[in-house]
């Protein structure tokens, strides 16, 4: 059985051009990685105005697109995220969602997602009464869908992620609520599940953590993987080893993607530290410094690395303290200023915000409004020397 192992492009705020998208399939298909899923939430027609169809242009550049990725054995998986308005007892929406899938089957594209994240976890107030709850509407929806597609082409595969895509969202554990047991009972079993684990940004995935969906969607599970994402914290950049993981959770899933920044040259860094990990089945700091020698990122930034760890790495009160900081000496002079570097270009904004943080440290009170207004709003710098 295959085991996919790759990137999505799934993230708020930003979306890659299609140059990028060209060399990020070279990139992965050079590390061994298998799927790009393609689900920009910045792109209208995948997911706002998902009733539209893709422009012409649009579409011929996904046919190149997925060529490239063959020659790289790597698969594009284009998704469409109809959940925001999609009303499902209409036959209109129905048909026209059935028709944006087919578009693809003529670009050589034989695997396809549907996705229901991001949107209210009740039923809409039009299907009340016609379902039992808005994981058995997804259920029936992903039958039908996945039954009209293998009438087009025969081979085309099926992935969902669904509304309730970590235990995250629900009291105690997700395999109990209504919505994921109404549609482990009617999803059908060929159609692959995408989950993010215990958190949206989950800091363990293991056996343990994630072992009850896995049982019971019979291991036809893909990880979404938030750990490097940072559309929820902007001022933040996490560029840390892939750890928290188990290797051995590819073993009893269908693998494992990682949807990251958004960032090119971040996020090429960090299919290379995936790549690590899947080699070397573990997260090491030996591997870790390996690849940022080989990016180009200066000794100097070992010195800071660990406030760019992980979301779940937070410096104690120790590296804040005065002679730590000492400690890490100039940042303007000693990195900011001399790397030069496409990672610098895309992690200068958080390497400053880093210069600012020390800096906040080390003013007295009376200037901290200027020094906050820098990073801050003004309301919330003036609230923030209040307290």
């Amino acid at each position: 059985m295959v085991k996919y192992t790759g990137y999505i492009e799934g993230y708020y705020g930003r979306e890659l051009s299609w140059e990028q998208r060209f060399a990020m399939i070279n990139h992965l298909g050079t590390l061994g990685m298998n799927v790009f899923l393609y689900a920009p939430k910045e792109d209208p027609y995948h997911r706002v105005q998902w009733k539209k169809m893709y422009p012409a242009a649009w579409q011929r550049k996904l046919k190149k697109f997925t060529a490239a990725g063959k020659r790289s054995k790597v698969e594009v998986i284009p998704a469409l995220a109809p959940g925001l308005s999609y009303e499902y007892r209409s036959v209109k929406d129905y048909a026209l969602l059935l028709k944006k899938f087919r578009v693809y089957f003529g670009m050589g594209i034989n695997t396809v997602a549907l996705l229901m994240d991001d949107i209210p976890e009740e039923l809409p107030a039009s299907c009340r009464g016609a379902f039992s709850s808005l994981g058995e509407a997804h259920g029936l929806l992903l039958q039908r869908l996945f039954a009209d597609l293998r009438k087009i082409n025969p081979k085309i595969k099926l992935w969902f992620c669904p509304t309730i895509y970590t235990d995250q969202f629900v009291k105690g554990r997700a395999v109990d609520c209504m919505y994921i047991r109404d549609l482990a009972r009617t999803i059908p079993s060929a159609v692959t599940l995408m989950w993010t684990g215990p958190q949206v940004v989950s800091e363990k995935i293991n056996q343990r953590t994630c072992g009850g969906i896995l049982k019971l969607f019979n291991g036809n599970v893909v990880i979404w993987d938030n750990l490097y994402a940072n559309d929820y914290a902007p001022y933040r950049l996490f560029v840390g080893p892939y750890e928290g993981r188990a290797a051995g959770i590819i073993k009893i899933s269908r693998g494992i993607l990682i949807n990251p920044t958004g960032l090119f040259h971040t996020d090429r860094f960090l299919l290379s530290l995936f790549a690590d990990f899947l080699a070397a089945k573990k997260a090491t700091v030996a591997g870790w410094e390996k690849i940022a020698e080989e990016y180009g990122v200066p000794r100097f930034f070992n010195r800071i690395r660990h406030f760019f760890w992980t979301p779940f790495r937070i410096p104690d009160k120790k590296e804040y303290s005065k002679k730590a900081l000492d400690r890490i000496g100039d940042l303007w002079e000693g990195i900011i200023v001399p790397w030069q570097n496409p990672l610098k270009l895309e992690w200068y904004p958080y390497l400053y915000g880093l210069l600012q943080d020390i800096n906040y440290l080390e003013v007295p009170k009376a200037k901290c409004v200027s020094w906050l207004g820098k990073r801050y709003f003004p309301i919330s710098a003036q609230r923030m020397v209040r307290r």
